[in-house]
């Protein structure tokens, strides 16, 4: 027998059982789709430093290389993301949604830029429903 797991991971295995891996895809999808809004947060800065302190929208981040594709699909991350600018492009938030809630996960997550500080992630279990500003 060859033990490859932490003793904190081996008392998670054996609390959760059968279970194990089912939670573990859905706490990393969670821990995935945090990172991506952090990524989503550092793309718009990096975006308003070079264009005169507006935001854009996935597609044109994308195309200047500053988020991956996966943003734009469910398939890979178990999240749908979206992203709403105001009409003059000053400001915006994005949302982290569960693509099959209980099954991709459970956690919805709202980015939301501060003023004069850094952006802020926030979540909570709403049963799959994409966080309201």
């Amino acid at each position: 027998m060859i033990l490859s797991a932490d003793e904190e991971t081996e008392k998670a295995i054996k609390r959760e059982g059968k279970n194990y891996f089912y939670a573990l895809k859905i706490t990393t999808h969670q821990e995935e789709a945090k990172k991506m809004l952090e990524r989503i947060a550092k793309a718009q800065l990096a975006h308003a430093t070079q264009n005169s302190g507006t935001f854009t929208d996935f597609a044109k981040l994308i195309e200047q290389g500053f988020l991956p594709n996966d943003v734009l699909s469910s398939e890979s991350t178990g999240y749908t993301y979206a992203l709403t600018l105001e009409p003059d492009g000053k400001s915006y938030y994005a949302t982290a949604t569960p693509a099959v809630y209980g099954k991709t996960g459970k956690m919805s997550y709202l980015l939301q830029p501060v003023p004069g500080s850094l952006p802020r992630v926030s979540s909570e279990d709403n049963g799959g429903k994409p966080m309201k500003k």
